[in-house]
């Protein structure tokens, strides 16, 4: 082969057939990391006494829930830890005890979705925002209709949705919504009578929001309407302390009612 004069390129070569590749080439195979417990650690775990459990899986039949008039339901089954021996979740003679293990592992499988946490900063759904908020506005317009009896049911269905946020939520949200609906059910039953339960919602109210003046109003309401003058003058005081220019509460606070729209 000739030698190359120096800035030269070399000839370019001949294209031959080429070869494509539709698969990736596979990669090899990582074998996980596995953390070796310290050696302290693991003569401690080995002088623990322990004893090795027999243990096996069994398929349980599980009796059908009652089923809707002209419906059938078939038995269900589902999968438990029995001792290897004699097949049951407790056992006395292999001293064993299971129950523990197969309620855990059914409660986990019929937890809701809802029920696994999110990943962090993640803002919760708006689906259930949105029901509290649409029970609210029922519960207002049945108010406004004077059916006091349905908006109590009403703002009572949206207080229970509201506390039944999981517990991974911002808690201000379910606090706020749970404060709204327990106000106007205040309300709803200073209307109908029911002086003792509005008494009881408005108290709950300025408990969790207590710097909320109309709570304190609500408070109010009601004692007037137990006939205890001087408490709910001091329930009015108490919410004008946060709130020196409040209108709910200044101005003819104890003939005047409005719920939270």
């Amino acid at each position: 082969m000739a030698a190359m004069m120096p800035g030269m390129r070399p000839p370019a070569s001949t294209p031959g057939p080429s070869h494509s590749h539709p698969h990736p080439h596979p990669q090899p195979t990582q074998t996980p990391i596995q953390l070796q417990p310290s050696p302290a650690l693991q003569i401690l775990l080995d002088s623990v006494p322990h004893s090795p459990v027999p243990w096996t899986l069994h398929e349980q039949t599980v009796p059908a829930p009652p089923a809707p008039p002209g419906q059938k339901t078939q038995p269900q089954t589902q999968t438990i830890v029995v001792c290897s021996e004699h097949k049951l979740s407790y056992c006395e003679k292999c001293d064993v005890d299971f129950n523990g293990l197969n309620y855990l592992h059914q409660f986990l499988k019929a937890a809701p979705a809802d029920a696994v946490p999110p990943p962090p900063n993640v803002p919760p759904p708006p689906q259930r925002a949105t029901v509290v908020k649409q029970l609210k506005e029922q519960g207002n317009t049945a108010f406004k209709s004077n059916n006091f009896g349905q908006a109590i049911q009403l703002y009572s269905k949206s207080a229970d949705m509201a506390l039944t946020r999981p517990p991974w939520e911002p808690s201000a949200i379910g606090k706020d919504e749970v404060v709204v609906a327990l106000c106007n059910r205040s309300a709803a039953f200073a209307f109908a009578g029911a002086w003792l339960n509005a008494l009881a919602d408005a108290e709950a109210v300025v408990m969790i929001k207590r710097p909320w003046t109309k709570g304190h109003f609500r408070k109010a309401r009601a004692l007037v309407g137990l006939d205890r003058l001087e408490d709910a003058r001091d329930a009015l005081v108490d919410g004008l302390q946060f709130e020196p220019d409040d209108k709910v509460c200044s101005l003819h606070p104890l003939d005047e009612d409005c719920f939270d729209e």
